[in-house]
């Protein structure tokens, strides 16, 4: 699914107030979370995506 949110990206989602524009960023900043943490910080990327911009957290 991350993959599906970051597919020809050109607006960054803004996370923890951090960008990410590809998938392999926002990969490795999930898994460098605490299980809670990388939680909340899927949902809000889903969430900037189904936006269609970002979403600062």
């Amino acid at each position: 699914m991350l993959r599906r949110i970051y597919n020809g990206r050109t607006v960054p989602i803004i996370v923890d107030g951090r960008a990410f524009l590809t998938y392999k960023e926002a990969s490795r900043y999930l898994l460098s979370l605490a299980p809670e943490a990388r939680d909340k910080a899927y949902a809000d990327m889903r969430s900037g995506a189904a936006n269609g911009s970002g979403v600062e957290a």
